[in-house]
């Protein structure tokens, strides 16, 4: 009878110890992700015809859109996902001067409403007019 108690005792024991240790990293990986979504940096640079605006860096949720980074720490308008002023830098569809960007040094083939930016992007807007 002894031995039943002392096996029983050890066996709660570890499924008690090895229950918490489970626990544990649970916590520290959610802080981890946590972390990391707190610690994603992009530049972003404003130019109104080859003049710049502004320069920033900017700390934003690795789950967040670049539209919805850009309003979050800029002045912006947009209609239907396509950014028609920021920082009240409007375009002027009259004189063909719209808004595009890129990213890392590439034309953007997606609107900035479906782009999800990593980490240390560079990210131009360019407010040109455009001949035809």
């Amino acid at each position: 009878m002894k031995r039943w108690i002392g096996f029983l005792t050890i066996f709660i024991g570890v499924l008690v110890f090895s229950g918490c240790q489970l626990n544990t990293q649970t916590i520290q990986d959610t802080k981890q992700v946590s972390d990391e979504q707190t610690k994603a940096r992009v530049t972003i640079k404003l130019n109104d015809m080859g003049k710049e605006i502004t320069s920033q860096k900017i700390w934003y949720q690795s789950n967040d859109t670049l539209l919805q980074t850009l309003k979050n720490h800029f002045n912006v308008e947009e209609k239907n996902g396509f950014i028609t002023s920021i920082e009240n830098h409007a375009q002027d569809t009259n004189k063909n001067k719209y808004w595009t960007f890129t990213i890392n040094g590439k034309m953007s083939e997606k609107g900035a409403n479906e782009i999800k930016l990593k980490n240390k992007d560079q990210v131009v807007f360019d407010l040109n007019e455009f001949k035809k």
